[in-house]
């Protein structure tokens, strides 16, 4: 029996992904619970996006 693993995004993924979880979060399929763990995620993904783009010379990311 083979087991199937998904493999990690790659970068065209994440609009797509990101576009998703948008999705769920506004039609409520994410619950409450999960909000302030999220949020705390995301803001460290935003805080990446903005080194990385201060460190390349990358636009600015807000």
């Amino acid at each position: 029996m083979q087991v199937r693993v998904p493999l990690a995004p790659t970068r065209r993924d994440w609009p797509r992904l990101l576009e998703e979880l948008a999705d769920q979060l506004n039609d409520g399929r994410v619950y409450d619970r999960d909000l302030s763990g999220l949020a705390r995620q995301l803001e460290v993904v935003l805080q990446a996006c903005r080194r990385r783009a201060h460190l390349t010379g990358a636009p600015n990311v807000y």
